[in-house]
């Protein structure tokens, strides 16, 4: 007799559709991940934690390695995404061009410090080595798209006097390190929870900085 409750006899006892098989396996994946590492981490844990059968992660990925790729692949893309978002509601037309870079380093920050930020990033640094060009390619990627955007708001900065570059993308480049770094190594890349709070000085600290480099002239 089977060990493992029948997933969609579950489902209708929770009063729902059958879940979605995948999905479940990537969240549960991704906490797992980031919690041991990819080589301590249990398919058995995974499996159990998103409440299916050990089979049924190999159904769906084949082997460990391609489920991890597909952790970070997915959750790379759903954070960029959110980043991405932020980027596109800078206000352009603000007569507080301070008050706007904070917020915007603070939206930020929010984004790659809460749990599920926090375990891409900290998966990014922590498996590199191992999976070499594979996850750097990814995070490659997504730093690249959220620059491009933002190098285009900043032209536009730049464009009404706003900011003084004759080059956004550098300035966009100046910008995320300068309000992520200090907050990025408080948490040890993702390793360590971050309190909002926390990150208000460096951020603030790190938009003063880039105004004295490219605010307004005159």
């Amino acid at each position: 007799m089977s060990t493992h409750t029948d997933e969609g006899t579950a489902a209708r006892r929770r009063g729902g559709a059958r879940p979605d098989k995948r999905r479940a396996i990537l969240d549960a994946a991704l906490l797992v991940f980031a919690r041991d590492g990819f080589a301590d981490a249990s398919v058995d844990e995974i499996a159990r934690d998103a409440g299916v059968a050990k089979p049924t992660v190999y159904n769906h990925f084949g082997d460990k390695r391609t489920l991890f790729l597909e952790v970070i692949t997915e959750y790379a893309a759903r954070s960029g995404e959110r980043v991405s978002r932020i980027v596109d509601s800078i206000d352009v037309d603000t007569d507080d061009l301070r008050a706007e870079l904070e917020r915007l380093g603070a939206s930020i920050i929010a984004c790659v410090t809460d749990a599920e930020g926090a375990a891409v990033i900290r998966l990014q640094f922590a498996e590199s080595p191992r999976f070499g060009d594979a996850v750097d390619s990814i995070r490659d990627a997504g730093r690249d798209r959220t620059l491009d955007r933002l190098a285009g708001k900043f032209g536009q900065f730049a464009a009404t006097g706003r900011l003084h570059t004759d080059n956004p993308a550098r300035a966009a480049r100046h910008f995320m390190a300068l309000v992520q770094d200090e907050v990025l190594t408080r948490s040890a890349y993702g390793a360590r929870p971050i309190d909002p709070a926390e990150a208000v000085g460096p951020v603030n600290a790190g938009v003063d900085t880039f105004l004295a480099a490219f605010g307004p002239r005159g």
